[in-house]
């Protein structure tokens, strides 16, 4: 059984831990959760876009949501909030 992983926001952290989790043999990408219009985000490996507004929706079919929002901004209201709902692993860095 692997690791169902939904990734929220898509930009070029998004895409470097979908890439990644393709060398996880336990873990799996299931989603990519985008502030944008889904319709227009097209993954590398093709996996499904959705909303950011359909994430209560998914709390079933994830396991564990890496948030790779900006650490300034984004992170310290994001990460305590999606923490009530989600098991989360965020991306802060300190650049």
């Amino acid at each position: 059984m692997s690791i169902r992983i939904g990734i929220y926001r898509y930009g070029n952290l998004g895409r470097g831990v979908e890439l990644a989790l393709r060398q996880a043999p336990d873990a799996e990408a299931v989603c990519v959760f985008t502030r944008r219009d889904p319709k227009t985000v097209v993954t590398c490996t093709g996996i499904p876009v959705l909303s950011a507004n359909e994430l209560q929706t998914a709390k079933d079919k994830i396991d564990v949501l890496i948030l790779c929002g900006g650490s300034s901004t984004d992170l310290p209201k994001q990460t305590p909030e999606l923490a009530k709902y989600f098991n989360v692993v965020d991306s802060f860095d300190t650049h």
